[in-house]
């Protein structure tokens, strides 16, 4: 099978996560995948694969020397829907726009990086879903690359460790993730942008529960009485800094970000979260939390407002420092396919961040696909076949 047409077959099949499950994985149709990829594993030959209890899949692929990881997770975002998507390609991109639908173009103006793929072929969604690209982009990479090394038993090569995991867009993707299961001596996730691009320092990322509990009154009679939780909010998002949000935020800098809001007048709930790739930075901005928190809770007594703050992922860079190998070797196999290496810092997390802080140093790479998590994401082909010989170089001995 090419390696486009894999990818097509797996966009098409809805994989989407679900932040409000409990379940594991949280959705059950990310096992639809799975079972197809375990199936196309052992037609190769890989008669090891297996899905764990966890939903998340294994395989080993002999070799000579220290065992290399590859990675990437079936789930789609949970922003738009993955259900039903048709991808339509298009076959040297010419600079103009792209009629989605007859509502949703895809533009060089408002995306000018669309400019960099003329002459090149494209995959793009239908304007109704998002396309999949993160990350069935990266499973077929490797689905690709192993395919490739299998059916040329002449190449020498390292021993291979593959993962696909499950949620890794709720942020559970490394939860139930196995070191033993994985056995890896290093890694890389395939689940970037850009094919130029390691990825190897990301944000330092928290999360906040946020309560605010006010006091019902009928509003004819609330004279300093009805505290209104929807103005407990609005007065906690006041003390923030206000330019500290993603809108005015790049590069190295961090921001506070308001996810979900659920309540009314009386009760309201808030998700939110913080990111900054200086952890003294980020342990900022909860201090700045807490102090809002207190500061409401004394100036309205008998309302609660409350903030419980949790650990999402850490910054992989300390990590990949210490084993230079890992970024030595993936610069090789880039330069050896025209490629001219580049790092930049990702603004989101990578279950690599997470793996590398568990012991198993799991830097970042590309696949081909932009504007990831909505009707605008596309991929392009010509890079996406190239990170397969990217791959294969780096297994290779």
């Amino acid at each position: 099978m090419k390696a486009i047409d894999r990818f097509i077959k797996y966009v098409k099949i809805n994989t989407k996560s679900d932040d409000k499950s409990e379940a594991i994985p949280s959705t059950a149709i990310q096992l639809d995948l799975m079972k197809v990829l375990l199936e196309e594993l052992k037609e190769l030959g890989i008669d090891n694969a297996f899905i764990d209890e966890y939903g998340n899949l294994y395989a080993h692929i002999d070799g000579e020397g220290e065992t290399i990881g590859l990675n990437a997770h079936v789930d789609t975002a949970t922003n738009i829907s993955g259900e039903n998507v048709k991808p339509q390609i298009i076959l040297s991109y010419n600079g103009q726009d792209i009629k989605l639908n007859d509502e949703y173009t895809l533009s060089s103006k408002q995306f000018p990086t669309l400019l960099k793929h003329i002459g090149k072929d494209l995959v793009t969604t239908s304007g109704d879903t998002l396309l999949g690209a993160d990350d069935k982009a990266g499973i077929a990479i490797i689905m690709g690359a192993v395919d490739y090394l299998i059916s040329h038993p002449e190449i020498k090569h390292h021993p291979i460790a593959i993962s696909f995991t499950c949620d890794e867009e709720i942020g559970r993707g490394a939860r139930y993730f196995s070191l033993e299961k994985m056995n890896a001596s290093y890694a890389y996730t395939i689940d970037g942008g850009d094919i130029s691009y390691i990825n190897y320092e990301n944000f330092n990322a928290k999360g906040v529960k946020l309560t605010f509990e006010g006091i019902a009154i009928h509003p004819g009679s609330g004279k300093d009485k009805l505290i209104n939780a929807v103005l407990l909010l609005n007065e906690f998002l006041n003390e923030l800094p206000k330019n500290d949000n993603p809108y005015h935020s790049e590069g190295y800098e961090g921001f506070w970000h308001i996810d979900d809001v659920n309540g009314n007048s009386q009760y309201l709930e808030a998700e939110m979260i913080l990111r900054d790739f200086d952890i003294d930075r980020l342990n900022k901005r909860v201090e700045i939390i807490n102090l809002s928190i207190e500061k409401l809770n004394s100036k309205y007594p008998g309302s609660k407002s409350k903030a419980i703050i949790y650990d999402s992922y850490s910054n992989m860079k300390e990590y990949v420092d210490k084993k230079p190998i890992v970024i030595e070797k993936a610069k090789e196999a880039m330069i050896k396919n025209g490629l001219e290496p580049k790092s930049a810092p990702i603004r989101g997390g990578t279950d690599g961040a997470t793996f590398s802080k568990m012991g198993l140093v799991t830097p970042n790479l590309g696949t081909g696909g932009y504007n990831c998590h909505g009707r605008y994401e596309y991929l392009v082909i010509q890079d996406f076949e190239k990170m397969i010989d990217v791959v294969i170089d780096i297994l290779k001995i």
